[in-house]
């Protein structure tokens, strides 16, 4: 099936955050706009968002080439820590390891994230299948890293530098854990309990009955955020297998009974925001609280709760039938700036208006909305 004219505009508008932040030398995009930094995260987004212009027919042929090629020839050189393992984040200039503020980390201290690369290696997994002639540029790249310790007793793990050492660590949470495992799957990479066994319980919010990760931030140290990233990019990207839909269709009840109980529109997410603390998990539940907007160290932020663009462009693809998702998208549609992206969203509060920051993974997620959809509601994976 074609896009329809409005659709293919607003698939050429998001293309553009990527034209327009992508450096030249490296072929890697920034993260955020006219920020030249990135996570491995934004750039398994990057790959999502070339390989979704391409099959669009935004970029030709001969322009979907160096963009590919550039991007993979930087992945293939990455430096990589002691670890083996690529580093949380890179100079979208150089390539060079960065710590998280952008300041310069030549040993890799940052550590690792295993839900970031999983991400990355899933994107990988879209681009060898759609486009074989990369397939062995991508084995390399993908060889050069110690994959296997992504998995510790069938756990996701990451690394992090604590007392002096790099060392391997749980990560991921109910959602995010099962998206990233599913990707490393694919890899042949097995995480059983990731896939599995989290630990869960119930909690009802507005009515509604939903799944919650048993670990959070103070008996773990990390939050259980849940939000619809995870499982907007699963549905996209992998396709979500029965066991999953009973959670996804709660969550998107949960929201439209938040939006009707208050009036207040709700499209949940992490996202960055154009403000300080500049990055929050706004969540259906976190750390024992309903509708949080938090920093990833737990400090709550109220007053920033936001709609999500890619949220919105997400589930109207994913559920299309939906009142309430067409009405979200709806809300977002307009928030576009020609020439240069769409905005990450708008503030719940009217008199902050527009979350007017422009980030890679906002227009990745619209971009692949309109490629599902464009498919006939297939999967990128498929």
């Amino acid at each position: 099936s074609q896009l329809s004219a409005a659709d293919r505009h607003i698939a050429q508008t998001a293309w553009q955050y990527f034209v327009r932040n992508r450096n030249a030398q490296t072929g890697l995009v920034s993260a955020v706009t006219d920020y030249p930094w990135t996570t491995l995260w934004d750039q398994g987004s990057v790959l999502m968002a070339i390989h979704a212009a391409q099959q669009l027919g935004i970029l030709s042929p001969e322009q979907f080439k160096p963009w590919m090629s550039t991007i993979l020839d930087t992945l293939a050189k990455l430096p990589l820590p002691s670890t083996k393992l690529p580093n949380k984040a890179y100079s979208t200039q150089t390539a060079e390891m960065r710590k998280l503020n952008n300041s310069p980390d030549p040993q890799g201290h940052s550590g690792t994230s295993a839900l970031d690369t999983a991400r990355l290696m899933t994107a990988l997994q879209v681009i060898k299948k759609h486009h074989p002639e990369y397939r062995d540029r991508i084995q390399k790249i993908v060889a050069r890293w110690e994959t296997k310790s992504l998995v510790q007793e069938e756990w996701l793990a990451g690394v992090i530098f604590l007392k002096g050492k790099l060392r391997s660590t749980q990560e991921g949470r109910l959602g995010y854990e099962q998206y990233a495992a599913q990707g490393l799957k694919l890899w042949g990479i097995e995480a059983f309990n990731a896939l599995h066994k989290t630990p869960i319980r119930r909690v009802k919010i507005e009515g509604v009955s939903l799944e919650i990760d048993q670990r959070d931030q103070k008996n773990s140290g990390a939050g259980n955020y849940l939000t619809n990233d995870p499982y907007l990019l699963w549905g996209l990207e992998l396709g979500w297998p029965d066991s999953v839909k009973p959670q996804v269709q709660a969550l998107l009840d949960v929201q439209a009974k938040r939006f009707r109980r208050t009036g207040i529109l709700t499209a949940v997410n992490e996202d960055s925001i154009n403000r300080p603390p500049y990055f929050l998990y706004y969540s259906v539940y976190a750390n024992g609280q309903e509708w949080t907007a938090i920093t990833p160290g737990g400090k709550a932020y109220p007053d920033l709760r936001f709609v999500s663009t890619k949220a919105a462009f997400g589930w109207s693809a994913l559920m299309p039938d939906n009142n309430y998702a067409n009405k979200l998208r709806s809300a977002v549609q307009d928030l576009a700036v020609p020439e240069r992206g769409f905005y990450a969203g708008r503030y719940e509060s009217a008199q902050l208006g527009n979350n007017t920051v422009m980030d890679a993974n906002t227009n990745a997620v619209i971009l692949e909305s309109l490629l599902y959809t464009a498919k006939g509601n297939t999967p990128l994976i498929n």
